[in-house]
C-alpha cells in the first residue's frame, strides 16, 4: 500500500506542480533531514520504497557504535561525531521535546551535554544546528503530536533550543512541513507512520528546489541494532546510485555521523573541526546491491557464535579421539591440528565471504575448511611447516583484500562487523589478535631450529611485515596491531640478546621498551605520506596531544567496560591464571622444547604481544583471551615428542 501511495503522489504532483529550477541568483540552497517510521526487516522494505522515489541515491546507515540507542543516534547525528556508548558514564535519559512559543527545547539537555563532556572524545551535542544558526539561518522541526520524537534532538542547538517547531495532526503534516521548509534552511522532520508518511515524503521531494538536499532515513526503531535504509537527493554527480563515504569506505553503507557533514556540504557551510563524520558520496549501483550488502552484514552476527562453538567443539572432539588413540601423543597431535586450524580460520572466512553461502554451508567452509587444511598440512609436512604456511596464507590473503578496499574482510566472520559501527574496513580487533599471534608463532615454527639470534631476527622481520599489512590506513588501519607487533619484535630481540655475553645494554633495553612508540611514529609517517585517512590520522594527528590522551582513555575505558559480562570476567580470569602459571613455570616449559630456540623465542614474543595488545586495544579482554589460546595450543604442540609423533599408535 505504501508503494501505491508513493506512486499516486508522484503522478499527481508531477501533473500539478513540478519542482521549478532555481535561477542562478535565486534563494540559497536548503536541506531536509527526514526520518520515516518503518519496520526494518531482513529484506529492507523501506529501501525498496525509497527506490521508487526518483533521484534518490540509496544506502544503509549504521546508527551507533558500542551498543544501540535511538537517542544516542540522534545525538551522534546532531554532533557529527561519535563515542562508543560503552565509554559514556551513566545511562542516557529521555530527552523529550517541549514547545516554547513558536520554537522548542529539549528537556534534560544539560545532562546530555555534561555526559558528552565527560566521555573520552570530542562530542558536542547540537553542533549541527548551532553551525547552521551561526551562518544566519533557521532550523525547524516538524512532528506529529502524541508521538515520541527523539529525532527532534537533531534540530537542537548546543543549548538544546530549536528555532521553530510544529507539532500537529497527521492530516496537516504536509502543509506544516512545507511551510516550515520555506522559511528555514534546515528542516528536520519525523514523518507520520504508514502510507501518510510515504505521501508526505513524495510531496517534500517534489518541493525540492535545484540545489536543495534531502536526506531521508528510517527512524531509529525500538529494539536492537539494525542497519537503517537511507536515501539522499541532491548530491553532486547527478541522481540515483548508491551511497558511501570515506568514513565507511563501503559502497552502500554510511554512518550516522555522516549526516551532519553531508547536510552542511549541501548548504555550503564549513564543517566544524569537531565533526568527525565525512560527507556522503554517490557511486554507480542500485537497490539490489544495497539490499545484498545489508542482508550479508545482518547475517554475520548470528553466525559468529555458532562458528566459534563448532570450532571449539571440534577441538574437544579431536582431543578425545587423540587420547583414545594414542594417549599423550594423540593429545599432542590434536593440539597441533587445533593450533594450525586457528591460523587458517581468517583465510577460510575470506573464502566463505566470497561465496556468501547459506549459514550451514558457511560454517562448514570456515570451520571444516580450516580443520581439513590443518590436518592435511600437519600430516604431510609436519606441524611447524603447516603453521608457517597457514600464517602466511591468512596474512597474505588479507593483505590483498585490504589493498582492494577490504570487500571480503568486511563481509567475513572474522571481519570488523561494519553493522556495529566500530569499524567498517580493515582489521577488527578479533582479526588483529588472530593474525598477530599467527605471524609470531608461524615465524617461530618456520625458524624453530635456527640459532637464537637468527630466529629472533626472522620473527622480528615477520612482525614488521605484518605491521605493514595491518597498520596503515590504506590497508588494515589497525593501530593496536602495530603496537602489539612492535612489542613482540622487541621481546624477541631481548630474549635473543639475553643469551649472549654482553648482549643486553641499557641502550638496547631502552630501544626495545620504546619500540611500540617508535612503531606508532613510523605508522603516522606512512599514513601522512600515503593519505591513509584512517583513525590515527583523523582523530589523533589532526587533533593534537589532547586527542591522543582521549584515545588512550577511551581504549582503557572500553576494555574495562568489557568486563561487565560474567562470561568475559570468567574467560579473562582463566587467561590470567594460565599466563601466570606459564610465566612461573617458564623454565620447565622452555626446557621441554627439545632444542627449538625459534619456538621458545616465539612463545615469549607472543606473550609480549598478548599483554601489550590487551592494553593497546579497546577490546583488551578479547585480545588477552585469543593470545592465551594461541600460546596454550603452541605450548601443547611444541613440548615433547617428534614433530610427526602421534600419527601412529605406540608399539607395545
Amino acid at each position: 500500500m505504501r508503494r501505491v501511495a508513493m506512486a499516486w503522489g508522484v503522478v499527481l504532483l508531477a501533473a500539478a506542480s513540478p519542482a521549478p529550477a532555481a535561477p542562478a541568483n535565486g534563494p540559497a540552497a536548503r536541506a531536509a533531514i527526514l526520518f520515516m517510521p518503518a519496520e526494518v526487516a531482513p529484506r529492507f522494505p523501506l529501501l525498496f520504497d525509497l527506490a521508487e522515489q526518483p533521484g534518490l541515491a540509496l544506502g544503509l546507515t549504521s546508527p551507533t557504535v558500542g551498543g544501540y540507542s535511538k537517542r544516542q543516534m540522534a545525538l551522534d547525528i546532531s554532533q557529527g561525531s561519535r563515542v562508543s556508548t560503552r565509554a559514556y558514564r551513566g545511562r542516557l535519559k529521555r530527552l523529550d521535546l517541549v514547545t516554547v512559543g513558536s520554537g522548542g527545547r529539549i528537556l534534560r539537555w544539560r545532562e546530555a551535554v555534561a555526559r558528552a563532556r565527560a566521555a573520552p572524545g570530542k562530542a558536542v551535542p547540537g553542533l549541527l544546528a548551532d553551525t547552521v544558526r551561526r551562518s544566519g539561518a533557521h532550523v525547524a522541526f516538524a512532528g506529529v503530536v502524541g508521538f515520541e520524537s527523539p529525532e527532534a534532538i537533531v534540530a537542537a542547538d548546543r543549548a538544546g533550543r530549536i528555532d521553530r517547531v510544529s507539532l500537529g495532526t497527521i492530516g496537516t503534516f504536509s502543509d506544516r512541513a512545507l511551510a516550515l521548509w520555506r522559511d528555514s534552511r534546515l528542516l528536520v522532520a519525523r514523518l507520520p507512520p504508514g502510507e501518510s508518511g510515504a505521501v508526505v515524503l513524495t510531496r517534500l521531494l517534489a518541493a525540492r528546489r535545484a540545489g536543495d538536499l534531502v536526506y531521508v532515513m528510517s527512524a531509529a526503531p525500538e529494539g536492537g541494532l539494525k542497519l537503517l535504509p537511507t536515501g539522499v537527493a541532491g548530491l553532486p554527480g547527478g541522481p540515483g546510485g548508491v551511497l558511501t563515504s570515506k568514513t565507511t569506505r563501503r559502497e552502500g553503507l554510511l554512518a550516522a555521523i555522516d549526516v551532519a557533514p553531508t547536510v552542511l556540504g549541501g548548504l555550503s557551510i564549513t564543517v566544524p573541526g569537531d565533526m568527525k563524520g565525512l560527507p556522503a558520496e554517490r557511486r554507480p549501483g542500485g537497490v539490489d546491491d544495497v539490499d545484498s550488502l545489508g542482508r550479508r552484514l545482518g547475517a554475520l552476527p548470528g553466525r559468529r557464535g555458532p562458528a566459534l562453538r563448532w570450532l571449539v567443539g571440534a577441538w574437544l572432539a579431536l582431543a578425545g579421539a587423540g587420547w583414545l588413540a594414542a594417549r599423550g601423543a594423540g593429545l599432542r597431535v590434536a593440539a597441533r591440528v587445533a593450533l594450525v586450524s586457528a591460523m587458517w580460520l581468517p583465510a577460510t572466512a575470506l573464502a566463505a565471504a566470497a561465496l556468501r553461502p547459506s549459514r550451514t554451508v558457511e560454517l562448514a567452509v570456515v570451520v571444516g575448511g580450516a580443520l581439513a587444511l590443518s590436518a592435511v598440512g600437519v600430516r604431510l609436512g609436519g606441524w611447524r611447516a603447516a603453521a608457517a604456511v597457514a600464517a602466511a596464507a591468512s596474512l597474505g590473503g588479507h593483505a590483498v583484500d585490504f589493498a582492494l578496499g577490504s570487500p571480503l574482510t568486511a563481509a567475513s566472520l572474522t571481519g570488523p562487523n561494519p553493522r556495529g559501527g566500530a569499524r567498517f574496513y580493515g582489521a577488527g580487533n578479533e582479526l588483529e589478535a588472530i593474525l598477530s599471534m599467527s605471524v609470531v608463532i608461524g615465524a617461530g615454527a618456520a625458524l624453530a631450529r635456527h640459532m637464537a639470534t637468527r630466529a629472533a631476527g626472522g620473527i622480528a622481520l615477520a612482525c614488521v611485515a605484518a605491521a605493514l599489512v595491518l597498520g596503515p590506513g590504506r590497508l588494515g588501519a589497525d593501530v593496536g596491531a602495530v603496537i602489539a607487533l612492535a612489542a613482540a619484535a622487541a621481546a624477541a630481540a631481548l630474549v635473543a640478546l639475553a643469551g649472549r655475553p654482553g648482549g643486553l645494554t641499557v641502550r638496547r633495553v631502552g630501544l626495545a621498551l620504546g619500540a611500540p612508540a617508535l612503531a606508532l611514529a613510523a605508522l603516522a609517517a606512512i599514513d601522512l605520506a600515503t593519505g591513509g585517512g584512517a583513525h590515527l590520522t583523523r582523530s589523533i594527528l589532526e587533533g593534537g596531544p589532547g586527542d591522543l590522551v582521549d584515545a588512550v582513555r577511551r581504549r582503557l575505558g572500553l576494555s574495562a567496560a568489557g568486563l561487565r559480562r560474567e562470561t568475559t570476567v570468567w574467560l579473562v580470569s582463566s587467561s590470567v591464571v594460565v599466563l601466570a602459571a606459564g610465566v612461573l613455570g617458564r623454565r620447565r616449559i622452555l626446557g621441554r622444547l627439545g632444542g627449538l630456540p625459534g619456538i621458545a623465542i616465539a612463545l615469549q614474543a607472543g606473550l609480549a604481544a598478548t599483554l601489550v595488545g590487551a592494553l593497546a586495544n579497546d577490546s583488551g579482554p578479547l585480545v588477552l583471551v585469543v593470545g592465551t589460546v594461541f600460546l596454550g595450543l603452541a605450548v601443547a604442540a611444541a613440548t615433547g615428542g617428534d614433530e610427526r609423533d602421534g600419527w601412529r599408535k605406540p608399539q607395545p
